[in-house]
């Protein structure tokens, strides 16, 4: 398919590439290792095409629409070089006059060599702009590097994205681009973004202005360098809630300072190019950070559109621009009638339209929701279940694991729905009400239809 693969060779291989194009091809297929490869959902990697012009041509009549639609949901608001084409046609390649044209002006306009960027790679081995990352990885998953510049990045190995598990007993080894002085010594400051020690050690760079280092799988926060080095971490709404599309948003933004020395206090205020954003109107102060902690700034904000599914901003502090992505859901109505499904068969759909006898979850099968057991939602399509992808904040709920449903037998587009597998976490006891909202995409080829519900439902004592 080479639409997929234009837009999956240059969001690999980024410092290659100065422009992509993309005829109405698949938004995802499985690729990477031999033996391990992964699912690969281009709506998801947006963030690996820094300092490259993409473009998408898509078809009012294309059997692979849906998708195409999906995918603009997400690069519409947070890729700023990125433009989509549509024209009357089926799967075809419409209009290729206007796309060379395209390449044209790629190449008498490059975008210039990103100061910031980061990178997904389904390949326990990459690299991008200068950088090389090897890793141990003989398992399905991506490593993800986050807001990589000259002063450090973040850094974890994921079993899917943007939020899958994290993989366990996976090291990397990272060598950094040509950007310090040569045989000259660095700190290098390491925050465990779940918790842990803060380890600070000195890397002498290689007579090419390079850094070595060792890292493992979690989440980390890497500085390099001396002083205060400021960087923007997870969001969390408060008090357990989602954000909303076109409802007021509350968030708590985590601030690291990932550097060797208090941070000075200073202003915070947050912009964004996307359209129909509007901020609490006031600026944060961020107090004095100390040298390998965080704190949480809060952060207010409304997009007047209720379909809108990603907001991308930045916090501002003095002259530096850290960038922030929230994913929005929109205001949906209680499900009219589910089954918690945990360790229980039910007759599920499967492939889009095939029933199938499936046992999904992990518990004892009594159709309530225990401490520790495993679970899905299903929600009833005549004689069968359809199974959710589920969203929650709430403390009790692990939303780490999923399965995938290939529909590929159905609609020949090589995608798939996505089945969440939450986990109640196990010293969550009664009386707890779990709160989610579901996901389904119900099969309605070539235009799928996706349905959003509220799911609530108490934890039950074994």
């Amino acid at each position: 398919m080479g639409g997929f693969m234009s837009f999956w060779v240059a969001g690999k291989y980024p410092h290659l590439v100065g422009s992509a194009s993309n005829f109405m091809g698949s938004s995802e297929f499985t690729v990477g290792p031999r033996g391990f490869p992964a699912e690969y959902r281009h709506e998801e990697m947006h963030g690996n095409y820094e300092g490259l012009r993409t473009r998408i041509v898509t078809g009012t009549q294309d059997f692979i629409r849906f998708y195409h639609a999906r995918m603009a949901a997400i690069w519409d608001f947070t890729r700023p070089f990125h433009e989509t084409a549509t024209f009357v046609s089926e799967h075809g390649t419409p209009h290729m006059g206007e796309t060379l044209d395209f390449h044209m002006k790629a190449f008498a306009d490059p975008l210039p060599r990103p100061n910031v960027w980061s990178h997904i790679d389904a390949y326990p081995d990459c690299s991008v702009w200068g950088s090389d990352v090897r890793s141990d990885r003989h398992q399905s998953g991506f490593t993800v590097l986050e807001n990589v510049s000259r002063s450090g990045f973040a850094s974890s190995v994921r079993e899917w994205v943007p939020s899958g598990e994290v993989l366990q007993g996976v090291k990397l080894s990272i060598r950094t681009g040509k950007l310090y002085p040569p045989n000259q010594p660095q700190t290098v400051t390491k925050i465990r973004r779940r918790g842990g020690p803060v380890e600070r050690v000195t890397v002498k760079a290689d007579a090419e202005g390079r850094l070595h280092f060792e890292l493992g799988s979690t989440l980390y926060q890497v500085g390099i360098g001396t002083g205060a080095n400021l960087a923007l971490g997870e969001a969390f709404v408060r008090d357990g809630e989602l954000a909303i599309a076109g409802k007021p948003v509350h968030l708590q933004v985590r601030v690291y300072n990932r550097g060797t020395a208090h941070s000075m206090p200073a202003s915070l205020h947050w912009e964004s190019q996307n359209p129909g954003v509007k901020f609490g109107d006031f600026t944060d102060r961020i107090p004095s950070i100390a040298a390998g902690t965080s704190m949480d700034v809060l952060l207010a904000f409304t997009v007047d559109d209720p379909t809108r599914e990603v907001v991308k901003m930045f916090g501002v502090v003095g002259g530096q621009r850290m960038p922030l992505e929230v994913p929005l859901l929109p205001d949906a109505p209680p499900a009219p009638a589910f089954r918690i499904a945990a360790g229980r068969e039910f007759s599920v759909f499967q492939h889009g339209v095939k029933l199938t006898k499936l046992e999904l979850g992990e518990g004892n099968g009594d159709g309530q929701a225990n401490p520790g057991e495993t679970l899905a939602i299903l929600v009833p399509d005549g004689e069968g279940w359809r199974a959710a992808e589920l969203f929650s904040n709430d403390p009790c709920v692990y939303l780490a694991k999923r399965a995938s449903d290939d529909w590929s037998d159905y609609d020949h587009v090589g995608a798939t729905a996505k089945i969440s597998l939450p986990m109640i976490n196990p010293s969550c006891s009664a009386p707890w009400t779990i709160h989610l909202l579901g996901r389904v995409q119900w099969p309605h080829a070539p235009d799928h239809r996706v349905t959003y519900f509220k799911v609530e439902f108490p934890i039950v004592k074994r």
